[in-house]
């Protein structure tokens, strides 16, 4: 792979923030929990982490690094990614904020924010 920013490969990195509701708080990190490992292991991922907010206990922040736009695609198609999507929109308090950004060797940009 090329090199991006200041000889940073290219890459993209994926955010999304939750706001829990707060009786489901236990369960959604339980689930994410569970998932963590197996997407580690997808092709493509260079990491997948989860992140608990320490002023909010209610909000929780996604950050996912995939190689390629057609790794991160491929995940969104897979059976985890349903898992989890089905339990952020079942557990969550309305919208989450996602983004996905690309480095690239010229700039970084929004790719998406749509695709959590």
């Amino acid at each position: 792979m090329s090199g991006g920013l200041e000889g940073w490969p290219n890459m993209i990195v994926k955010t999304t923030r939750i706001i829990v509701k707060p009786e489901k708080r236990t369960e959604l990190v339980q689930t994410i929990g569970r998932l963590l490992t197996p997407i580690k292991n997808v092709k493509g991922c260079r990491t997948f982490r989860f992140y608990l907010d320490a002023a909010d206990e209610n909000s929780s922040l996604l950050l996912s690094e995939w190689e390629t736009e057609s790794d991160l695609e491929r995940y969104i198609r897979s059976n985890d990614f349903a898992i989890l999507r089905g339990a952020i929109m079942v557990l969550s308090i309305g919208s989450t904020d996602s983004k996905a950004y690309v480095t690239s060797e010229n700039m970084e940009g929004l790719l998406s924010s749509t695709l959590y």
